[in-house]
């Protein structure tokens, strides 16, 4: 330390001397500063100042300020003035202790994970210091004080105590931790700051600030490149997609980069001719790591030409938000050597040729580049055309080569075909090509198709039936009794082959069956090469004088479906060349209702509908001028019994109205050329006028007068509908019912009776065959008698059945007067008429047709078919049925309608059931005669019915050897069989189902069929199977080995009954009604009766409980089952006791009666009735309150 001290005395000669004292105050001598110093000053002569040392001690603590005093005292040769004394004050700031980084700015990698920032401390070391070291955001970001966030980039120090950095004493460096967040988003650098703050024990120094930058992470940054250095694509592709991806671990940025095309070196590929040029920027949105460049290819269409490989370059440039990787280019080859060949192929998939033509030929078109010779084999292949029999090979050699010639694009490939005088269907082969070559392009290809069906049609060779002409004349006989045969031949062209069965047939026009010609319906059969039948018809004589009259000849379907049938009809015209003769009735006819025939002159103006109309002529003594008109028919000659009729119809209409017509198609039992029409041609509304023609007493035909034409009432009716004006069919009835042996009439066959409400213009007609085609279902043709067999269209004389629903009689012998007058008049009536009508019940409105069939007679003849139902009744019997189809159609004329007639179809199946009993016997097994060395049990397990009526039974057998029964053994003549005593000519075929493996006593399962089908099955039948033996040691294998013997017979009996089904129309014959008070009685089981024997009275207000049950007797076990559709409750008026029995007219509840009291008609069904089900009856239970 130096002091100045100043001497304001001039000594010019004398030296001046002050003494100097030092005292301590916070600074201590020896301490601070040193005890060794100047006590005095000496001024010599002209000095004005002198400096005064004193030495300070340094020391590396920090003391902050110290001062000690130094005064001047003892003068000598002076004096001391103020200031004597002067403080010194000693400081060392360069001993506090300070905190700093080391460095200003730091550079770290985003991978560090941990960047260590130095803060050293200088100064004083003695003491613990205390500095925050905290972070503060710029470009990069930190995380919260919460938690580390997305797109954080290290984890921030906050600037509290919990970042504070403590130097214990004589410590000088620290270091201030900060992590670094390495994520995977590619990002620029990135720099944030360390700062110093708040230090305790210390100041700062002057780097307190310190800045972290954070390089860019090459490992984030996005690549782009494209997936592969090369593409190869055809020429015909069009197009080539070419991938450029994106790789990195950030995907969450947008970026881009150019695709661009150039050419190679050496330029092959041109743009603009071979591709379209590409300069495209390829985006990538976040997220997305690769996209798609669609580059067109040009392909030479027009003219192709084999150019062969071509290139050109894509190359990536221009990145953004990202680098470029590799490859980074791309090359595109071209090639069209391959797409560009000469390509041959069918023009069609498909050619269709006819034999006859003798050839077929297909055509092969060529593309590509079409300036080379190229050619192709074309070959043939069969399917279900054969070689050498249908075609002509074409084999697959160079015999078969079609050739191009430079610029031809299609060629012909002809197949020889082979004809035969046999009519096959339509067959098939296939033209094949291969083998493709070109000697200038060195190559050709096959295109698509390759192949080519060829499709034979044999239309010259189809057998097909015909007439030889289609218009036949012949002359009427002149004498009566003669008769004239016209031959007419049926020609078969085509194949003769085949057997082909023909129906022809004869059908009314002017002429009629029976009176003008023989009619008749047969079958033709041309068999092997027959080509030429002739049918004859007869020609008869009549004694009417006609220009000419007309019928056909039909051919119906072949039934082989062998040929086709062309000419389906020829005309035949009888030729008479007799004149009308000049006479006629002297006034109209008039039209009325039947009913009204005994009384003309009251007849009202409009005729009732649903019964017939009769034509009054002027001649007919009921006519109401005959009194004026008789003379003039007596002068005329005419005969009124000889009048000849016809009917014209109109149906009803509007204000308009409809024309009158001739009615054509007749109906086979009401004829429309009698003096009545019958009521099912007309209807409510109708127009009907007659046209009579005058006949003198020769027999000679005058001229026709037509009467008025009336309109038939829309008012009245006979039998109206239950709702005025309603179209369509009501619901009939229909049953089976078994006889038996013990009805008087007809024993052992089935009634099929059928009920049909009627009203006003119904015809019913009734047919296990399906109704269609009226006007000739209907008409007196032989078609109708050879298709409904079974039908109430068969009068009495045409049935070939037994029965028939119509027979010989007129009336029903029960009805003994008529409902309406003349109704049973044979005069006014047809025979064939009256036979139909008997069916009908005017009174009730209800048709009931009835007849009777021979179970053989519904299979064959009615098309029944016997079936399983699958079901067992018990552990003694089985059911089998058989199921009639019936079909009936409400027929209504129209004169509008296509055909002439209008129709409901409906239809039904009727059931008949067997029970045949099975195991009586057999409950312990059937088993082989005592004495057979080998002994055996068997056991039937199942019978059935096939569909075909076939006899099929299973069963299971025990050997009790050891050993299996077989069907047959290879190198022995034993053989396992199945015969019928009672049908010795009946075969069957026996089959080995399954059986155990092993040879310890095996079960084994059978199956015998019968080779044909029986009407009746029972009888005994023998089955013998053959026992094969092995020894105790031999193990079981498979096929297996064994000893055969004999075959050992097992006797089986089986037995067929049949019962008919219940009529639940009927409570008295299958099923027991019972009405009682108590419902515990009704809810019982009924093995106590059901109070039979009580008399049971109701008052008003009470319950009565009705059961309706089966007969137990019969045993119909669960497989029948009963409901109720309509219930009728009813009591007699003075000891009337109601009863149901339809054939002797008795309805017990069903219709009104005077001598019923009270009846009730309850609909039933809902949730008040419930069925029981017990072992031995089905019950219906009803609760019913008035």
């Amino acid at each position: 330390m130096l002091i100045c001290i100043d001497s304001h005395v001039k000594c010019n000669v004398t030296c001046h001397v002050v003494a100097v004292e030092i005292k301590d105050d916070t600074a201590t001598t020896g301490v601070d500063f040193s005890s060794r110093f100047a006590d005095q000053v000496q001024f010599n002569p002209g000095e004005t100042e002198k400096i005064w040392r004193l030495r300070l001690i340094d020391d590396s603590l920090y003391e902050n300020e110290e001062s000690f005093t130094v005064t001047l005292t003892d003068a000598v040769m002076t004096s001391v003035e103020h200031p004597q004394t002067a403080v010194v004050t000693i400081t060392d700031d360069e001993d506090e202790s300070q905190v700093s980084f080391a460095k200003s700015r730091y550079e770290v990698v985003e991978s560090i994970s941990k960047v260590l920032v130095p803060v050293r401390r200088s100064g004083d070391l003695s003491e613990e210091l205390l500095v925050i070291c905290s972070t503060l955001e710029a470009s990069a970001r930190g995380t919260t004080s919460n938690a580390v966030t997305s797109f954080s980039d290290y984890v921030s120090r906050p600037a509290n105590h919990r970042s504070v950095i403590v130097f214990a004493p004589n410590i000088t460096e620290k270091f201030c931790s900060i992590t670094i967040i390495d994520d995977s988003l590619y990002e620029d650098e990135e720099e944030f700051k360390v700062v110093l703050a708040m230090p305790i024990g210390g100041r700062l120094g002057s780097v307190n600030v310190t800045v972290i930058a954070i390089k860019p992470d090459e490992k984030d940054v996005p690549v782009f490149y494209f997936d592969v250095d090369s593409y190869n694509v055809d020429e015909s592709d069009g197009f080539v997609n070419v991938k450029v991806w994106r790789t990195g671990t950030d995907d969450s940025q947008k970026a881009s980069v150019t695709v661009r095309s150039r050419k190679t070196t050496p330029a092959s590929a041109q743009s603009g001719v071979d591709y379209v040029a590409v300069n495209q920027v390829v985006r990538f949105t976040p997220g997305v790591l690769e996209q798609t460049v669609r580059v067109t290819i040009i392909d030479d269409l027009g003219q192709p030409k084999i150019e062969g490989s071509e290139t050109f370059e894509l190359v990536l440039r221009t990145p953004t938000g990202g680098s470029l990787g590799q490859p980074s280019k791309s090359l595109i080859t071209i090639n069209d050597s391959f797409s560009d060949l000469p390509i041959m192929q069918f023009k069609s998939t498909e050619y269709k040729g006819f034999e006859n033509d003798g050839k077929v030929v297909t055509y092969i078109t060529r593309h590509g580049d079409i300036n080379h010779m190229s050619s192709v084999r074309c070959y043939t292949r069969q399917a279900s055309a054969r070689v050498m029999a249908d075609y002509v090979e074409r084999p697959d050699t160079d015999v078969s080569r079609i050739t191009f010639e430079p610029g031809e694009t299609e060629a012909r490939c002809e197949v020889e075909l082979t004809s035969d005088n046999l009519h096959e269907e339509d067959e098939e082969f296939r033209l094949v090509l291969g083998d493709p070559q070109s000697s200038t392009a060195h190559s050709a290809r096959i295109g698509t198709p390759d192949h080519t069906v060829i499709t034979v049609t044999d239309l010259g060779d189809k057998s097909v039936i015909t007439f030889a002409e289609k218009r036949y004349s012949v002359s009427e006989p002149e004498f009566s009794g003669e008769t004239r045969i016209l031959s007419v031949p049926v020609l078969r062209g085509g194949d003769t082959s085949r057997v082909s069965i023909v129906r022809v047939h004869t059908r009314d026009g002017t002429a009629k069956a029976a009176k003008d010609y023989i009619g008749f319906s047969k079958e033709l059969t041309f068999g092997v090469n027959v080509t030429r039948l002739v049918v004859n018809i007869k020609i008869l004589h009549d004694t009417e004088a006609e220009m000419r009259e007309a019928f056909t000849i039909h051919l119906r379907p072949d039934r082989n479906l062998a040929a086709e049938i062309e000419t389906k009809k020829v005309i035949v015209y009888i030729e008479q060349k007799e004149k009308l003769v000049d006479i006629t009735f002297p006034t109209r006819p008039i039209v009325v209702s039947l009913q009204d025939y005994d009384d003309t002159d009251r007849a009202p103006p409009q005729p009732t509908p649903g019964y017939p109309l009769i034509c009054v002529t002027a001649c007919d003594p009921r006519h109401p001028e005959y009194s004026d008109t008789r003379q003039l028919c007596e002068d005329e000659g005419i005969n009124h019994t000889l009048t000849r009729y016809r009917w014209r119809v109109a149906a009803p209409s509007g204000v308009g109205g409809n024309a009158l017509r001739d009615i054509q198609p007749s109906a086979f039992f009401a004829s429309t050329h009698l003096v009545t029409l019958d009521s099912v041609y007309f209807r409510a509304g109708s127009r009907v006028e007659c046209v009579a023609r005058a006949v003198n007493s020769d027999g000679q035909p005058g001229l026709e007068v037509a009467s008025n034409a009336v309109t038939v009432s829309s008012e009245d009716g006979v039998c109206l509908p239950q709702v005025t004006g309603a179209q369509g069919a009501e619901p009939f009835s229909a049953k089976l019912k078994y006889t038996g042996p013990g009805d008087p009439d007809h024993p052992n066959m089935v009634r099929l009776t059928v009920l049909v409400p009627h009203r006003d213009g119904l015809l019913p007609a009734i047919s296990t065959h399906v109704l269609s085609n009226f006007d000739l279902a209907l008409s007196p043709d032989a078609f109708r008698i050879g298709l409904h067999k079974c039908s109430n269209l068969i009068d009495v004389g045409e049935k070939e059945t037994k029965e028939s629903f119509l027979t010989s009689d007129l009336k029903d012998h029960q009805r003994t007067t008529e409902a309406l007058p003349f109704q049973f008049n044979k005069q006014l009536r047809s025979e064939p008429t009256l036979r139909f009508y008997r069916s009908l019940d005017i009174e009730s409105c209800m048709w009931e047709f009835v007849s009777y069939y021979s179970l053989s007679e519904l299979v064959t003849q009615c098309g029944g078919q016997i079936g399983t139902d699958g079901q067992v009744l018990n552990l003694t019997q089985s059911y089998v049925s058989l199921r009639v189809p019936l079909y009936v159609s409400y027929v209504f004329h129209s004169p509008a309608a296509r055909a002439g007639w209008q129709n409901y179809n409906l239809q039904t199946q009727l059931q008949l059931t067997f029970v045949y009993d099975t195991a009586i016997l057999w409950q312990d097994g059937i088993s082989t005669p005592e004495g057979s060395q080998q002994q055996g049990l068997l056991h039937p397990t199942s019978m059935r019915m096939l569909q075909d009526g076939r006899l099929q039974v299973q069963f299971r057998t025990e050997a009790l050897f050891r050993g299996q029964f077989v069907s047959s053994y290879s190198g022995a003549s034993f053989k396992a069989t199945v015969t019928s005593k009672s049908h010795p000519t009946l075969t069957f075929t026996l089959q080995h189902l399954r059986s155990e493996p092993t040879f310890a006593q095996p079960e084994q399962t059978w199956q015998f069929t019968s080779d044909y089908a029986v009407r009746d099955y029972s009888g005994d039948y023998v089955v013998k199977l053959v026992p094969c033996t092995t020894p105790m040691e031999q193990r079981y294998s498979r096929p297996i080995t064994c000893n055969p013997h004999p075959a050992v017979p097992f006797d089986l009996q089986i037995r067929f009954q049949q019962v008919s089904d219940p009529v639940p129309a009927e409570f008295s014959l299958n099923t027991q009604f019972h009405l009682m008070k108590k419902k515990s009685l009704w809810l019982s089981d009924g093995s106590a009766g059901f109070g039979e024997g009580i008399d049971s009275s109701f008052t008003a207000d009470d319950w009565i409980y009705g059961r309706i049950m089966t007969d137990p007797v019969q045993s119909l076990g669960e497989s029948f089952n009963m409901g109720l559709e309509k219930l009728f409750l009813c009591t007699g008026r003075d000891g009337y006791i109601p009863k149901y029995d339809p054939v002797n007219r008795e309805y017990g509840c069903v219709a009104d009666s005077p001598n019923l009291l009270h009846t009730l008609r309850i609909l039933v069904g809902g949730p008040q009735c419930t069925i029981i089900v017990v072992v031995v009856s089905s019950t219906r239970q009803c609760s019913v309150n008035e």
